[in-house]
């Protein structure tokens, strides 16, 4: 059976969560064992790039979970498409869809959980109603059935694939390298959204550049990203007196370029994470990882073997991760090559896709 899933989004921006899900509904539609639709806002960049990619693309806005124009709008589309899974890729559209399901009962519902994050005790209840629950990390399939008191029966983890043939060491970023004046220099990075002061932790990268300034002259720091909390980690930079070794990129597109650029990758997540994609990335680009002890970093590499683990908001530790693989260049070479092939084993669009039409079987053969 060819199964017709509408994916569903209403957000505007851009971010990790919606790119995921075009990259999800896309490989699912090149799989050829199930018809992929695309509902999103109207005049929102995710419409433009579903587009792009040739998905069946509705018009489809909620305002809350219980907005009724989203909820028939929704019904609207199930049935004018006959869909048989509507797979809900947003929490705020989790009572919407399931609202919509009322009306349409013959339906499927799939949840999909990117983040760990905890629901009032009225608002968890729409997980019971879901005939599936699909998480980006065992770390967060633990959360839900912890503190959600979800049925682990109904969660199945299913990692984010990789397009490891995009995601290369062929590409050109000797630009990057030039306009930051990178030549002979030992480059350590970092990438995320900068949403405020502390950002992805990147303040920890700053402090940790203060410590090793004056041992390791031949350090420079990329930070890639950008936000609200932009300008105020610029003004702390220079406040540390390390703003001429820091470079701040901003947001940019092409982040691979600035990866390839970097020796050191870091992801210094201090308050919660998913599965960060970057750092699956990173090492699939050969650079040993320095990532801290939060949400599902741990599943993202292999701890002494790709990367070293440190504790969340540390800078020493940060720095003394650095100084490791600074010291010990033979180390840090054998951890990326270990890390890009523990990625291209774990982290595949073949599983991706596979474990995902596992979870529709299950729930269409009910």
């Amino acid at each position: 059976m060819k199964y017709r899933v509408l994916h569903i989004f209403s957000s505007y921006s851009i971010g990790g969560a919606e790119k995921a899900m075009l990259f999800l509904a896309d490989n699912l539609q090149k799989s050829q064992k199930c018809e992929n639709i695309i509902a999103v806002p109207s005049d929102s960049k995710l419409f433009e790039q579903s587009l792009q990619k040739n998905l069946k693309t509705n018009s489809f806005k909620s305002s809350n979970s219980f907005d009724p124009i989203g909820i028939l709008k929704l019904i609207k589309i199930i049935k004018k498409s006959d869909i048989n899974i509507v797979h809900v890729h947003q929490g705020k559209l989790y009572w919407t869809s399931l609202m919509a399901k009322l009306f349409c009962p013959k339906v499927k519902v799939v949840f999909h959980r990117r983040q760990d994050t905890r629901h009032s005790f009225i608002s968890r209840n729409h997980y019971r109603f879901a005939n599936a629950v699909i998480t980006v990390s065992q770390f967060v399939a633990n959360g839900l059935i912890k503190y959600e008191k979800v049925s682990s029966d109904k969660i199945k983890v299913v990692y984010n694939g990789v397009n490891f043939e995009k995601f290369n060491n062929n590409v050109d970023f000797s630009d990057v390298v030039k306009e930051y004046n990178l030549q002979d220099k030992v480059v350590v990075g970092t990438v995320g959204a900068i949403v405020d002061f502390k950002g992805k932790g990147q303040i920890y990268l700053l402090e940790a550049a203060k410590i090793l300034r004056n041992s390791y002259s031949n350090l420079r720091y990329l930070i890639v990203g950008g936000g609200e909390g932009f300008e105020e980690q610029k003004s702390y930079a220079k406040k540390l007196n390390v703003d001429d070794i820091v470079y701040f990129t901003d947001y940019q597109e092409q982040v691979q370029k600035f990866v390839l650029a970097m020796d050191i990758f870091c992801l210094l997540s201090w308050d919660t994470e998913g599965m960060p994609n970057v750092v699956i990335e990173a090492q699939s680009l050969e650079k040993p990882v320095i990532v801290t002890k939060i949400g599902g970093n741990p599943e993202s590499f292999v701890n002494g073997i790709t990367g070293i683990m440190i504790e969340p908001s540390n800078s020493l530790q940060t720095a003394e991760a650095i100084k490791k693989f600074v010291d010990n260049p033979n180390l840090a070479k054998q951890m990326g090559t270990v890390g890009k092939q523990f990625v291209e084993k774990n982290f595949t669009i073949e599983n991706m896709v596979e474990n995902t039409l596992k979870v529709y079987k299950k729930i269409m053969d009910i």
